[in-house]
């Protein structure tokens, strides 16, 4: 048997990518190092040079996505003058959005497969819930504290915002949904519902 050559270029980035594409197309049960070697043309034994086993590539794979959310995320909030601007909440949420409609192989990735944990509760500190969700939580609270929305009603707002903007996410990078308009252009209006 002769072994693919090794691959050019940014090998541990292709095996990140490529690891996506594959759990998206056959699912967390049948993922291998061996089958996301093959997806990117190398060895089999090429992964290893940069993970240990699946586990480490899938956690990788998970940091990646999310880390990238939280660039973003943290870019639109030191974006605002005024951290307690009520349009901020909106421009995050859009972002959100976007993001996985831009990148729509990450939603399913993400959110279909197990992993990624979103805890709803509004406990301080929950250091192992998705962080997008507890960035978007820690900014929302003091925001909707100065517009006046009453203590008991705050966790309830949260999670309502939350779920607009991760539906729309889902149901925008799904392929059997079809939306007539530009979900750029009119993302902030569904977010707003004025």
């Amino acid at each position: 048997m002769i072994n693919k050559p090794y691959h050019h270029g940014n090998l541990r980035n292709s095996l990140i990518e490529n690891g996506i594409v594959l759990i998206n197309q056959e699912g967390i049960k049948h993922f291998s190092l061996r089958k996301v070697a093959a997806l990117c043309g190398t060895s089999h034994a090429a992964p290893y040079s940069h993970f240990q086993n699946k586990e480490e590539l899938l956690k990788t794979m998970q940091d990646h996505v999310t880390e990238q959310i939280m660039e973003g995320l943290n870019n639109t909030i030191k974006s605002y003058p005024n951290p307690n601007d009520p349009y901020l909440l909106i421009q995050l949420g859009k972002f959100y959005v976007m993001f996985f409609i831009k990148n729509p192989h990450y939603f399913p990735f993400l959110f279909v497969q197990p992993g990624v944990e979103i805890n709803l509760s509004m406990k301080e500190d929950e250091t192992k819930n998705f962080p997008p969700f507890e960035l978007f939580k820690t900014t929302a609270f003091p925001v909707l504290r100065e517009i006046g929305i009453p203590e008991e009603k705050l966790k309830d707002s949260i999670i309502s915002m939350w779920a607009t903007v991760h539906g729309l996410a889902s149901i925008a990078t799904m392929k059997n949904v079809y939306y007539d308009e530009d979900w750029e252009n009119k993302i902030e209006d569904i977010i707003w519902n004025k």
